[in-house]
C-alpha cells in the first residue's frame, strides 16, 4: 500500500487565504471577549446584590448561560432572533454576541470571585470615610479585584478562541471556513485542517503560557 504523500503545494498557495482567515477569527474571539468582560460584570454584581431578587435572575441567568452549547447559541442568535423578533445579525455581530454571552456567564464567576476576594475592610473603610458607594467600588474595589480576575481572564478568551472555530457554521469566513472551502476544491482536509490545528494550538499555548506567567506575577505581587 502506498504512503499518503503530504500536498505541500496547497499549503504554500492557500496559506496566505488562511491567515486571513485567523485574522477574523481573533477579531471575532476579540469581540466576543470584549461583550463577555461587560456581560460577566454586570452579571457577577447582580449576583452579589443586597437584594435576593437580583441575586436570584443573575443566579439563574449565568447558570442557564453555561448550560447551553456555543453551538446551540450560535444558532439561537443568528437564526432564532431573526425569525422569532425580526432582530438581524450579520455573520460576525452573531458569532461574536454568541461567544460574549457564552463567555460572559464563565466571567460572572470569575468576576465575583476577584470581588469577593478583596477584604471588607477596605469597602467600610471607605464607607466611613463618606466616600459614596459608586466611587468606592470603582475606585477601591473594582482596582484591587483586577489583579485576582486579569489570569483566569485569559483562559477564558482561550476557551472563546477555541470557541470561535465553530462560528463558520454560520457563514463566517474563519480560518476553519476557508480550510473547509478549499478542500473541497482541491479534495486535501488532511494538509488544509493539520496547519489550522497546528496554528491553534501554537496560538492557544502561547495565550495559556502568557497566562501562567500573569497569574504568577501577579501572585508575587500580591505576597510582597
Amino acid at each position: 500500500m502506498n504512503s499518503y504523500k503530504f500536498d505541500w503545494n496547497v499549503i504554500d498557495k492557500y496559506f496566505p487565504e488562511l491567515i486571513r482567515g485567523l485574522g477574523i477569527t481573533l477579531e471575532i474571539s476579540l469581540v466576543g471577549m470584549a461583550i463577555a468582560l461587560v456581560f460577566g460584570l454586570l452579571l457577577a454584581m447582580g449576583r452579589l446584590s443586597s437584594m435576593r431578587f437580583i441575586r436570584t435572575v443573575a443566579n439563574a441567568i449565568t447558570q442557564l448561560f453555561r448550560s447551553i452549547p456555543l453551538f446551540v447559541m450560535l444558532f439561537w442568535v443568528y437564526y432564532g432572533l431573526s425569525l422569532k423578533f425580526h432582530i438581524l445579525f450579520t455573520e460576525f455581530q452573531a458569532g461574536a454576541l454568541a461567544l460574549g454571552i457564552t463567555g460572559g456567564a464563565y466571567m460572572a464567576e470569575v468576576f465575583r470571585g476577584g470581588l469577593m476576594a478583596v477584604d471588607p475592610g477596605q469597602r467600610e473603610a471607605a464607607m466611613a470615610m463618606g466616600i459614596s458607594r459608586g466611587t468606592t467600588f470603582s475606585h477601591v474595589i473594582f482596582p484591587q479585584a483586577l489583579r485576582v480576575v486579569i489570569p483566569p481572564s485569559v483562559n477564558v478568551y482561550v476557551g472563546l478562541l477555541k470557541g470561535a472555530t465553530i462560528v463558520s457554521v454560520i457563514g463566517v469566513s474563519d480560518m476553519i471556513y476557508v480550510a473547509q472551502y478549499v478542500s473541497l476544491q482541491t479534495f486535501t482536509p488532511f494538509e488544509l485542517y493539520s496547519v489550522a490545528g497546528i496554528i491553534f494550538v501554537a496560538l492557544t499555548v502561547s495565550i495559556s503560557g502568557f497566562a501562567w506567567m500573569l497569574e504568577r506575577r501577579l501572585g508575587r505581587g500580591r505576597s510582597d
